[in-house]
């Protein structure tokens, strides 16, 4: 039996123990009624409403059977108060279980509002949590990207750039091996980036399949490998290498592909500096020097000669019949002709000399520590050149030849316009003396 029914039995047995005494007892009816109390007491355990209400219902006709019974009017008085006494009793275990419900309702909903704010508070934190997480990391990359930006914008040389990039990476992913592959190098992973277009993760070497057979022991667990693009043309790949599985992960491979951007900006405007400083300081036409580049380096080699007590030499010259040879041949010709000029004054000059093309079809050389003598036959060595150049175009065969003037500071000249002057000078005296010679 349950425990219910076996309380429920005995407080039925108890009703009936109290009832039978009370009928079987004449003159004990006072002393014996209250003993129904325990009944409801024991209800009041078992929180059984409705027991208790019969209860109270039993107990109240007993009270009147008795009452009919008792012939003495105080008894009948005592068992009536008796009976009202068993219905407050009733009554006032009914109020204070009924207040001690409302009570425990109240608190329960109470705890119930409570547990609702401490959820929502724990999600809240939760929240902050990782919203905080997600700040520190963007601070932190973002300081790391500045920090970046001004380590490598402050360099006009690529190797360098390149060593600042690892630098910067390595400080970054500590313990791990950063490469910079230079072109497209045999490598499975670079392979694989070539292919697809993409920066490769590997998270594992030891379940990958995109790279062939898997190894049985890899030199690496975890890789990353990140194009490096130049103009819209690869350059190189940044690599990455860690010993342990799951080293990077997808928020490293935007950082790390951040980096190799930041460096690929770099080497573009390193790239686009060199091809805008080379068109300002050489010809389009013959590459040579300009003009104005002559000038500026003829004016530091008299200054460095000035210091040293060395001699330098200034060669002007010019194509003889130019004019006459590009009415004769087209444009295209002399165009053609003046390339083909450069490149005999670059082959017979040393790299310390600087050719430049003065304008049209004027060349100047600037030979530094070059006494006359020596200026003269590097001049006469060109002339020779020049005048047994065959200038072959479009099948045709042509002769050109050019006329100098040298002049050589301090003997001739102690400044820079004096020079020029001199040597320009001593080109005219070439001209007028019957072209295809050397003046000094």
């Amino acid at each position: 039996m349950s425990d219910r029914a076996l309380t429920l039995l005995g407080a039925n047995a108890l009703f009936a123990a109290v009832s039978a005494a009370l009928f079987l007892t004449q003159g004990w009816e006072p002393v014996i009624f209250p003993l129904y109390g325990l009944i409801f007491l024991w209800n009041d355990h078992r929180h059984d409403d409705e027991m208790h209400i019969i209860f109270v219902f039993l107990a109240t006709a007993a009270a009147f059977l008795l009452m009919a019974r008792e012939s003495a009017a105080p008894a009948r008085v005592g068992l009536a108060v008796e009976a009202l006494g068993i219905w407050i009793l009733s009554f006032g275990i009914g109020y204070h279980r009924g207040r001690l419900a409302a009570v425990r309702t109240a608190a329960l909903a109470e705890t119930d509002k409570l547990e609702a704010v401490s959820k929502d508070a724990e999600r809240e934190l939760k929240f902050y949590s990782t919203y905080e997480a997600s700040a520190v990391a963007q601070i932190r990359l973002r300081r790391d990207m500045t920090q970046a930006a001004k380590s490598l914008g402050t360099t006009m040389d690529g190797d360098e750039v390149q060593r600042r990039l690892l630098r910067i990476v390595e400080t970054r992913y500590k313990g791990t091996k950063v490469q910079v592959l230079a072109g497209t190098p045999k490598d499975p992973q670079v392979d694989w980036a070539v292919k697809t277009k993409t920066a490769v993760l590997v998270r594992d070497m030891k379940t990958e399949d995109r790279f062939g057979p898997r190894p049985a022991a890899p030199p690496f667990r975890s890789a990353l490998v990140v194009p490096l693009t130049v103009a819209q043309k690869p350059y190189g790949f940044l690599r990455l290498d860690a010993a342990a599985p799951d080293a990077y992960s997808n928020d490293d491979l935007r950082t790390v592909d951040l980096f190799a951007t930041l460096a690929s900006m770099t080497l573009e405007n390193i790239r686009l500096y060199e091809e805008a400083h080379q068109l300002a300081t050489h010809d389009g036409l013959t590459q040579l020097a300009t003009q104005r580049t002559f000038h500026q380096k003829l004016k530091d080699e008299l200054l460095r000669a000035g210091r040293g007590q060395m001699p330098t030499a200034v060669v002007m010259s010019d194509i003889d019949h130019f004019k006459s040879y590009n009415d004769t041949y087209g444009h295209q010709a002399g165009d053609e002709l003046l390339r083909t000029v450069a490149r005999l004054l670059t082959a017979h000059t040393r790299p310390v000399d600087v050719v430049a093309r003065y304008g049209g079809e004027e060349f100047s050389l600037i030979l530094p520590n070059t006494l006359r003598d020596q200026a003269l036959q590097t001049a006469e060595r060109i002339r020779a050149a020049v005048a047994a150049e065959p200038f072959v175009f479009q099948g045709r065969r042509t002769k050109v030849t050019m006329s100098f003037g040298v002049a050589v500071f301090p003997t001739d000249a102690a400044t820079q316009t004096q020079l020029v002057r001199v040597a320009d000078e001593r080109l005219y005296k070439s001209k007028e003396s019957g072209r295809n010679q050397v003046t000094g």
